[in-house]
C-alpha cells in the first residue's frame, strides 16, 4: 500500500507543480500552456490514480477487489481504455509541453532584455 501511495505522489506531483510554476513565467503563451496543461493533466492523473489506489490490478490488467464493490470493478474495467489513454498522454505529451513553455518563456525574456 505504501508503494502505491508513493507512486501516486511522484506520478501526480509534476502536474500539480506545473500549475504553481505557471505564475513565474512571463510569456503569456507559456503561462497558459503550463497552467491549463497542469489543470488538464491533474485530471488525467486523477483518472489514473483513483482506480490504482482503490482496486487491485493495474492499467494493463482488469481491476478487481475494488473498495467500492463489484460495480466499481466493472466501472473501472470498462473505463480502462480511457484510463490507459490518459496515462500515456500524461507521459508522452506533458514533458514536451513543459519544454515548449520554458522555451517560449526563455525567448520572451531574451527579447525583453534586448528591447530594454
Amino acid at each position: 500500500m505504501l508503494n502505491d501511495i508513493l507512486l501516486a505522489f511522484f506520478f501526480g506531483m509534476p502536474a500539480i507543480v506545473a500549475i504553481f510554476l505557471a505564475r513565474g513565467l512571463t510569456a503569456p503563451a507559456a503561462r497558459a500552456i503550463m497552467f491549463w496543461g497542469g489543470i488538464l493533466f491533474t485530471g488525467a492523473v486523477a483518472l489514473v490514480l483513483v482506480p490504482m489506489l482503490l482496486c487491485d490490478g493495474h492499467i494493463m490488467q482488469p481491476y478487481t477487489a475494488c473498495f467500492g464493490g463489484a460495480r466499481l470493478d466493472a466501472l473501472f474495467t470498462a473505463a480502462q481504455p480511457l484510463i490507459r489513454m490518459a496515462a500515456f498522454a500524461y507521459i508522452m505529451v506533458g514533458p514536451p509541453l513543459a519544454i515548449l513553455a520554458y522555451l517560449l518563456d526563455w525567448m520572451h525574456r531574451r527579447r525583453a532584455r534586448r528591447a530594454a
